[in-house]
């Protein structure tokens, strides 16, 4: 039951910090909306901000899953198109909290960068070595891996960045993939 409890406790908070912001949600309203007394929230986390910071913890294991499911491809087009799907099916998930985190959060800009730059480091080791033994082996023209990787992260990221800049939801995951994909392997020349 306290694993349950706590679970319920950072769905509802998530859903609350996504719907009216970290500022706005009170402990109170948390406990309310779980249906359980505010001492038992205490029981569980110290604080709101160890609440979120505990959503943001669930976010850094996603992380985690997506360098593993990238890691675990080893042949070079399949790599990059895991990691694609891989991290827009991350930034989906997890856009909301990431931004609430970055925005309202005391320290949450340090804390968010403390956790995601070896992340984003890791993944692009794990694209150049692709985009390499992709140009060994023939199937990718002579470019230099570690640019084109980099290339390939902003448009993840950028194609994240408008949709939530323009208040537009991301396209589902495999969507945004394909759409992706086809621009970085084939280019847009005739």
């Amino acid at each position: 039951m306290t694993t349950d409890t706590r679970e319920n406790i950072l769905q509802v908070a998530n859903r609350l910090f996504v719907r009216q912001g970290y500022t706005a949600t009170s402990t109170r309203q948390i406990a309310a909306e779980t249906g359980i007394g505010k001492a038992t929230i205490y029981h569980h986390f110290p604080d709101k901000q160890a609440i979120v910071l505990a959503l943001l913890g669930q976010n850094t294991e996603r992380t985690r899953q997506v360098l593993e499911a990238v890691k675990a491809e080893t042949e070079p087009r399949r790599r990059i198109e895991t990691a694609v799907e891989a991290s827009f099916r991350f930034f989906y998930e997890s856009a909301d909290i990431l931004q609430i985190v970055r925005r309202e959060v005391p320290g949450g800009r340090t804390q968010f960068k403390s956790e995601y730059v070896s992340f984003f480091q890791e993944h692009t080791t794990l694209l150049t070595e692709a985009l390499q033994q992709g140009i060994e082996q023939g199937l990718f023209r002579p470019v230099n891996p570690a640019e084109t990787s980099r290339v390939l992260l902003a448009m993840i990221q950028g194609t994240f960045a408008l949709a939530y800049l323009s208040g537009e939801r991301l396209q589902p995951p495999e969507k945004a993939t394909n759409s992706l994909l086809d621009i970085f392997f084939r280019g847009i020349e005739k």
